[in-house]
Parts: structure tokens; C-alpha cells; sequence
């Protein structure tokens, strides 16, 4: 049985340019014993708000104005803050995510940091996340950008088109992000960099651009599509990938464009390809095919226009160049929600989530 997601959809838009950047004030470090010095602490903030800044749809904000407001509410102090603060504090900065730290030195030369985002919308925390660094320049920067990706759900970047990588039965390794492709920047639906056009790789396998940019990267989806089950395993032999972090909720966990390439890499590393169905048709289809994120067929979703994806511009260009038109149905993605269930979207622009053991419809897509 299907489980809406209703706020999916709005994180995904945030994502990739639908709505406003995500904006994050983030809050002078918590320092419960007096060990952390001030030059420290203010480094590991300035550095935070770097990194998020740095972040494609992410604004960061550390205004010196948010010290006065936070000593009025004892919030430094003590790293509690209520309800209703949380919200105060989204009004005043036009924040819609608070970060919050916490410093504490460990010996001479390392300190442990943990942080939460929290959610100025629900007053809840979203996500929480520690490192452990040194105490020099380098370490404390190198320590906020690792703090940052995790508490925003990403990585380093990596080739937009990784080749596919051998298939190995190695034992489970501990969840953490996996590399992610650089964020591609959206183009119109006419594009003159091949938005609609057909696209031909190496292999001789074939697709319809519907991401580019300027500089004439971009993804392609497959001209043909299949049905098939996520996990044609039953009960407790369904495995938890353990390479993929399951979405608890959707803003820190939306994947961004390409790294579907790595979620169908570690599906395909640990579940032999007659289990994994749906990542094992995408990967047949050609070295580079996989199976797309919830954010990345969102986005295929959107250019073919929500609601009308049987009679919009992807469709057309697919019936047009000899391949399928996308069947209006729900289409599975390598978004984990957890060991039993996955995120999949309609091409009406629905968000659920479903049982592994379920059959959807499947698409595999191809970074160029």
C-alpha cells in the first residue's frame, strides 16, 4: 500500500530551482564547559556557514544581529529553545532551517562537534550528525565541510558519469552518502543544448534529453521502459542497502542530480541482479543506465510536464524517435525509505512510498 509524501515534492522543487534557496541561520557553537576557545568556536561557525553557503540551494546565515536575539532566550547557553523560539527565529532571519551546535575539547590538538538542523516550519529536529577533528585551521575547516555534508545529506563530487562499476559480495558496510555527481543547473524545456532531442552514447544506446546545461551535460532517459518488482525477495530476506541513507524525511535526504549512478552501483554491489529487478533492467540497459532518485525523475516528471506526461514534450520526442511514451503510472526510484520500502512517483507528480515487493513501472536514465 502506497504512503503519501506530501512534503516531498516542495524539498525537491527547493532543490532544483522550483522555489526559493533553503535558507539556514546557523548559531554560535554550544560550549557546556568552558574548553572550547573563543577563536575556535568562531571558526567552526564561520566555517559551517561556509560550507552551506558553498552548497547549491543552500544560503546560509549568520548575521551578528542573531547573537543578541539568542542571549535574550538564554539559548546560548544552554543549546535548548522551544517551540515557539524556533519559530521566532525563522521569522526574524527568514531562515527556514536553524543549525545548532555543540563543541566540547576532547585533548590537546582534537575537539568533537555534533549538530542538528532544526526545522523552523515543525520546530523538529531533522537531522543530527557529529565529527571529530583537529584543532588547526585546516582541520576545523575540512571537519565543517564533512559536518555540513552530512547534516544536508550529500558528498564530494565525482565524474557526472561514472562508468559502472564490478559487482562484488562484499559484507555490510555502516550507512554513510555515497559520492554524488555535480549538480547539473536546469535549462528550459527548448533548450538550444538538446532539452527534447535525442541523444546517442558511445554504446550505441539511445535516450531523450530532458536536464542540460551550458556546458552540454545533461541526462538522458531510456526510450523503453519495464514493470517489474524493487526486491522479489519475500519477508525478512528483503535487505536494507546498506550504502544508501534512508529518507526519514525529505529535505536532508533529496539526492542530487546523477547520484542515482552510485545508489544503483551499491544496490547492484550488494543484492545479486535477479533480486535487485528493477536496478538490474536499468543497468542492462548499457554501461551508464541506472536507476533515477526520487529528485532526478521528479525533475524528469516536471519537464514533461506534470500531469500531462502520456501527451507532453518527453513523451512526444520518445513515440517520436521509435520509444515508448511514459505510461502515466508510478515509477520506482533508488530512494531507500527504509529495509521494506522506496520512494516512487507518478508522472502526475505524486510521492509515495512502497513496498519493495510491489511492481511499478520502471526508467532508467544516463548521464552524458
Amino acid at each position: 500500500m502506497k504512503k503519501l509524501l506530501l512534503i516531498f515534492f516542495l524539498a525537491i522543487s527547493t532543490v532544483f530551482g522550483f522555489a526559493d534557496v533553503v535558507k539556514v541561520a546557523i548559531l554560535e557553537p554550544v560550549d557546556r564547559d568552558g574548553s572550547v576557545a573563543y577563536a575556535h568556536k568562531l571558526m567552526l561557525r564561520s566555517n559551517l556557514a561556509k560550507a552551506i553557503a558553498n552548497t547549491p540551494g543552500y544560503e546560509a546565515y549568520d548575521r551578528a544581529d542573531m547573537d543578541a536575539i539568542m542571549s535574550e532566550q538564554n539559548f546560548q547557553r544552554t543549546g535548548m529553545v522551544s517551540d515557539d523560539q524556533i519559530k521566532r527565529l525563522g521569522e526574524m532571519t527568514g531562515a527556514s532551517f536553524i543549525l545548532v551546535s555543540e563543541a566540547v575539547k576532547v585533548d590537546e590538538s582534537n575537539m568533537f562537534i555534533t549538530a542538528k538542523i532544526l526545522n523552523v516550519e515543525t520546530a523538529r529536529v531533522d537531522r543530527t550528525d557529529n565529527v571529530l577533528m583537529g584543532a588547526s585551521a585546516a582541520d576545523i575547516q575540512n571537519g565543517c565541510i564533512s559536518l555540513a555534508q552530512k547534516l544536508l545529506g550529500i558528498s564530494s563530487p565525482a565524474p557526472v558519469a561514472p562508468k559502472n562499476e564490478t559487482k562484488s559480495k562484499s559484507s555490510p558496510q555502516p550507512k554513510a552518502p555515497t559520492t554524488a555527481a555535480p549538480v547539473l543547473q536546469s535549462a528550459p524545456v527548448n533548450a538550444s543544448k538538446g532539452v527534447g532531442a535525442l541523444h546517442t552514447f558511445e554504446d550505441g544506446s539511445r535516450g531523450v534529453v530532458f536536464y542540460a546545461n551550458a556546458d552540454g551535460h545533461g541526462l538522458a532517459v531510456s526510450m523503453q521502459e519495464t514493470k517489474a518488482k524493487w526486491d522479489v525477495s519475500r519477508g525478512r530476506d528483503i535487505q536494507d542497502v546498506y550504502e544508501i541513507p534512508n529518507m526519514n524525511n525529505a529535505a536532508p535526504y533529496i539526492a542530487r542530480i546523477g547520484e542515482g549512478a552510485d545508489y544503483t552501483a551499491a544496490i547492484l554491489r550488494q543484492l545479486p541482479a535477479h533480486i535487485c529487478a528493477a536496478a538490474a533492467w536499468c543497468n542492462s540497459q548499457g554501461n551508464g543506465w541506472y536507476l533515477p532518485t526520487a529528485s532526478e525523475i521528479m525533475y524528469l516528471f516536471k519537464v514533461a510536464n506534470l500531469g500531462k506526461s502520456k501527451k507532453g514534450p518527453i513523451s512526444q520526442a520518445l513515440q517520436n524517435y521509435g520509444g515508448k511514451p511514459l505510461d502515466g503510472g508510478w515509477y520506482w526510484t533508488c530512494t531507500e525509505v527504509g529495509r521494506n520500502e522506496v520512494v516512487n512517483i507518478s508522472d502526475g507528480g505524486s510521492v509515495a512510498t512502497e513496498k519493495k515487493g510491489e511492481e511499478n513501472s520502471v526508467r532508467a536514465i544516463r548521464a552524458f
